[in-house]
């Protein structure tokens, strides 16, 4: 009899500690939050963020830039900036074109026949009075080329960005509630409303959005 009694009393003791160590699991691993879809720049998760922190989300910076009172870092071939003003995220830049070291090593200063060979055959040239003005597509990556001379002057990248409409929809593309605009006219729209944020500003390249300007609220 008191076999029997004890048979179920380990078998309880046993379902017990396994519920407590899957309990235990279930706090130290929780689910990964995952962006809601369309979102290309999840900026709550950079606003107020130290450099390390913003190095886990986004990789190593390109370049950092120290002033006496802020960290300036360019992230993902230039294409967001952000300022650290006392260790924190203050200023973010979203670029919609912008000049990336990559490309800038690899064609400038090379002639059409060198940039051809490197980037393929351009999409379409522009002439423009000294300068020619070409757009190459290199995989998903647009590139535009100025050559002055027969050489490569400048380049510049379309970024994720560039392809966003010009409206407060693109909000949601920033990770951002869509709310209605503080100010808006056909170069500038302005948020003063957004919860843990100072501004935030889109401004437009014709119907698309050629930056993005995020304040965080700091001290």
């Amino acid at each position: 009899m008191s076999a029997f009694i004890k048979y179920p009393i380990a078998v309880l003791a046993l379902f017990s500690m396994v519920m407590t160590v899957d309990a235990k699991n279930i706090q130290q691993n929780p689910t990964t939050e995952q962006p809601p879809a369309g979102v290309l720049f999840d900026i709550p998760k950079l606003a107020g963020k130290t450099q390390a922190e913003v190095e886990v989300l986004l990789g190593e910076p390109v370049f950092c830039a120290k002033s006496e009172s802020a960290l300036n870092c360019s992230f993902q071939e230039d294409e967001i900036e952000i300022v650290f003003i006392d260790g924190k995220a203050d200023w973010i830049t979203v670029n919609g074109t912008f000049r990336s070291p990559a490309y800038s090593q690899k064609v400038e200063g090379k002639t059409k026949a060198e940039a051809l060979a490197l980037l393929g055959d351009p999409a379409f040239c522009v002439k423009e009075q000294s300068a020619l003005h070409c757009s190459f597509k290199d995989g998903d990556v647009s590139v535009s080329v100025e050559f002055i001379d027969g050489k490569v002057s400048e380049t510049t990248v379309k970024g994720s960005l560039a392809n966003a409409p010009y409206s407060k929809e693109t909000l949601v593309m920033l990770g951002l509630p869509v709310k209605d605009t503080s100010f808006s006219n056909e170069h500038v729209m302005r948020w003063d409303n957004i919860p843990g944020l100072l501004s935030v500003m889109l401004h437009s390249e014709g119907k698309t959005v050629s930056v993005a300007t995020i304040k965080v609220k700091t001290k």
